[in-house]
């Protein structure tokens, strides 16, 4: 009878805590007879079970075959143990009490999008949940933004402070209930509260009002037309009626962020269709539960007569797409609904409630000192966010969502791995800044924090660094960063070295070479790959500017083998913002001057012959005007040369025009790259195709002309990377650099390698632009001293 019995430890690592995964062992093992526990630790979910050894083999199966929808399991490893004896062995199955080990192995969850079960709750006259804003249970709502230590209990989080009352208490301990162990929960009896403060006219007022009449009173205020914050999940949002070009207006100004396309939360998928369109994974990827802004094509009937609402033209002016999200909190969903009650628009602006480069505002104190006489109120709430998380945005292209900012619902991003032999910290990039940890078992990359380019994101990105080795309970021995002199990132990591208490070991990892270890990290790539590194700046090894490169990169080391043909940027940094500076600059490694001014082009039919002659005396000062290998600089260039653009409004903004333009014509230009004999990607085949026929074309001809360029352009910059490719057919392609944001050309280049035998790698949860380079940094550290170099 006793051969009949088994009894087994388990111990599972993944992001199993928050996610409902202990009611769901309970449950599973009351369903096959087991008797034992399960327990949470900072090691992850430990179960000791006994029962039948066919119930329990079925029982370890379906732990892997059915766990919880938001739960993913890393590791899981089973360990025969004896059978307790009759006076030990317990006499049913139970949930025991947390406890806290020496080490932490188990992940944060992101925060998550409210379920259907709680969205149901929240409009049932009969439930407690009725019009509560902060519903929710083990399988959605706040988890990291909450978290202040592991492992995940209440205690640990900033619900601490809310005592449960009787019916949460008994919904908590109940593992057979939704709520059990949901460390948020609350209802409105015991839980935090929404208030309305009125800031009109420069008087704060707190008018008393709070939950349902506080969100109603600001729907009223959003129909008048004016420009709110809204505390959500990891920040606070400004919002605005997205119909209404005015208060758009207003609310750019209040940002100073002039041009650069805002995102819109609409009420539900059936307003999302009128707006935009997109294929099924897009709309998969809008109503997700991570709930992420995805952009979209815009509807081409947009303001057609047949639909109920329009978008105002000034939220994204002079794009293809448009940012769409759908409410991913039960506030969220008050708030339309309140809307709707008075018949107001239901697609509202809600951008993160920051001065333009500024870091997302977490506190009332940051809105005052931000906003105050400047937004009309504010619908606050008393959950302290412990962590800021912004939204995360997504786009489709070469048939995949991949992330542009990966934030709320997709990080702290973590990925099981035994690599790292010593706990290593990666300080990431100067953009788009991320930080990443590598534990024993697993690596983790942050959210998305923000350009460290003032006081106030320095100190947000220091507060990252400490909480994030806080949360795993340790002080890195190791740290990881760019080689860049000049970014914040490369310094702070000196300046933690300086003053750490214990000897520390720093890296540092070419920036180029990082993009594409950050793709092998993603796709667990150890043999050496063929890397194409396209982005706007970096520094090179040879002190000059990079972005256009092929690296024949290792997990160690890398070779330099070709690159785009450099010209300069005439007067440094002002060049990024004047793109006619950097065409005059390829002009000028191809031409003299008098030739150049003959040409009498578009971009400088405002230069007076002093500017020219200047910007001349410039590009001749190396110092002051450095060389780029630059691929991002060359589109700006391009986009200048068509006459798309004259000033640059915000990053990304040539590439996003060119994209414009070339999707309005399928009949690209055929233009070409040449490949010199030492492998330099030459741009002047280029001009020289365009520059005679500039004058050629009539007004009627130059919209389609310019599509055509735009569109040929990309598909040159294909052509030659699968040309390039084909040189090493042995190593397979990895595409890293903000220029693979731009989707018409992934979708080209995923186009023209369908039919190659090579494998070809792009971010697809991890960005391609500066977001991912502290994971790369992470898995150059991880093959720093134990893999042996490989020939490249």
């Amino acid at each position: 009878m006793k051969d009949n019995f088994a009894r087994q430890y388990i111990h599972i690592t993944g992001i199993v805590q928050g996610v409902g995964f202990r009611p769901f062992v309970y449950q599973l093992a009351l369903q096959y007879a087991l008797v034992g526990w399960v327990i949470n630790d900072s090691e992850g979910v430990k179960i000791d079970a006994q029962g039948s050894s066919e119930n329990l083999e079925q029982f370890i199966i379906e732990l892997q075959q059915q766990a919880p929808p938001l739960s993913r399991i890393d590791q899981m490893t089973v360990t025969p143990l004896p059978l307790w004896s009759i006076t030990e062995k317990p006499r049913l199955f139970s949930i025991e009490k947390s406890q806290h080990c020496d080490s932490t192995t188990v992940c944060v969850s992101p925060d998550q999008g409210v379920c259907n079960a709680c969205k149901q709750d929240i409009v049932d006259p009969t439930s407690r949940y009725y019009h509560y804003p902060f519903t929710n249970c083990t399988h959605c709502g706040p988890r990291y933004s909450i978290t202040r230590a592991l492992p995940y209990d209440r205690i640990s989080t900033s619900m601490a402070s809310f005592a449960l009352c009787h019916d949460c208490q008994q919904a908590y301990e109940n593992p057979l209930d939704r709520r059990y162990h949901a460390q948020p929960i609350s209802c409105a009896v015991c839980g935090p509260w929404t208030r309305f403060i009125d800031y009109r006219d420069n008087a704060v007022s707190d008018t008393e009002l709070m939950q349902q009449a506080a969100i109603n009173q600001l729907a009223n205020r959003l129909q008048a037309g004016a420009v709110v914050a809204i505390k959500g999940l990891g920040g606070f949002h400004l919002v605005c009626d997205g119909t209404n070009v005015d208060a758009v207006a207003q609310l750019r100004q209040i940002k100073h962020r002039q041009q650069k396309p805002l995102a819109v939360m609409v009420a539900d998928l059936e307003l999302a269709q009128q707006l935009v369109i997109g294929d099924t994974i897009e709309w998969q990827a809008l109503d997700s539960q991570a709930r992420p802004i995805v952009l979209m094509h815009k509807s081409q009937t947009v303001n057609s007569s047949t639909n109920t609402v329009s978008v105002a033209v000034n939220v994204a002016p002079n794009v293809p797409y448009l940012g769409v999200m759908l409410p991913y909190t039960p506030l969220h969903y008050l708030l339309f609904t309140a809307l709707a009650e008075i018949n107001a628009t239901a697609v509202l602006v809600m951008t993160s409630a920051n001065v333009s480069g500024m870091p997302i505002a977490t506190d009332i104190q940051q809105i005052e000192q931000q906003f105050l006489g400047t937004i009309d109120s504010v619908l606050d709430h008393n959950r302290p966010i412990v962590h800021a998380c912004d939204d995360s945005v997504v786009h489709y292209a070469g048939g995949k969502i991949r992330p542009l900012r990966m934030a709320r619902g997709y990080a702290p991003y973590s990925q099981f791995g035994d690599k790292a032999k010593t706990i290593t910290l990666a300080l990431g990039a100067q953009q788009k800044s991320t930080i990443a940890l590598a534990l024993p078992h697993q690596w983790v990359v942050s959210p998305y924090i923000g350009d460290l380019n003032n006081l106030d994101t320095e100190q947000r990105y220091q507060q990252n660094v400490a909480d994030l080795q806080a949360l795993y309970q340790v002080t890195a021995p190791q740290l990881v960063c760019d080689k860049h002199p000049s970014y914040y990132s490369t310094t702070y990591a000196k300046q933690l070295v300086s003053i750490s208490p214990i000897p520390v070991n720093l890296l540092q990892v070419q920036h180029h070479h990082a993009h594409i270890l950050a793709v092998m990290a993603e796709y667990n790539l150890i043999k050496p790959v063929i890397g194409f590194t396209f982005d706007g700046t970096g520094w090179g090894d040879d002190n000059s500017v990079w972005g256009g490169e092929v690296l024949l990169a290792s997990c160690q080391d890398y070779q330099r083998i070709g690159h785009l043909r450099c010209f300069r940027l005439i007067g440094g940094e002002q060049a990024i913002k004047e793109p006619a500076r950097l065409l005059l600059a390829m002009l000028l490694e191809c031409y003299d001057l008098d030739a150049i001014k003959a040409m009498q082009l578009r971009a400088f039919s405002t230069w007076s012959e002093t500017h020219f002659n200047n910007l001349y005396q410039l590009w001749q000062s190396g110092s002051r005007s450095p060389y780029t290998s630059s691929m991002g600089r060359f589109i700006d260039a391009w986009a200048c040369l068509l006459g798309l653009i004259d000033k640059v409004n915000y990053e990304g903004q040539c590439g996003l025009l060119l994209e414009k333009a070339a999707k309005q014509d399928t009949n690209p230009v055929p233009l070409s790259f040449q490949i010199t004999s030492d492998n330099i990607i030459d741009w002047q085949p280029l001009l020289e195709y365009v520059l005679p026929l500039i004058h050629e074309i009539s007004d009627q001809q130059r919209q389609s002309w310019v599509s055509s360029l735009a569109q040929g352009v990309f598909v040159a910059i294909a052509d030659i990377i699968v040309t390039i490719a084909k040189q090493y057919p042995h190593h397979a392609v990895v595409l890293g650099g903000g220029v693979f944001q731009n989707r018409v050309l992934v979708d080209q280049i995923y186009h023209q390698f369908s039919g190659q035998s090579q494998p070809l790698y792009c971010g697809e949860k991890l960005p391609s632009n500066d977001a991912a380079i502290a994971a790369g940094q992470l898995w150059y550290a991880f093959h720093y001293h134990h893999i042996d170099s490989q020939e490249l």
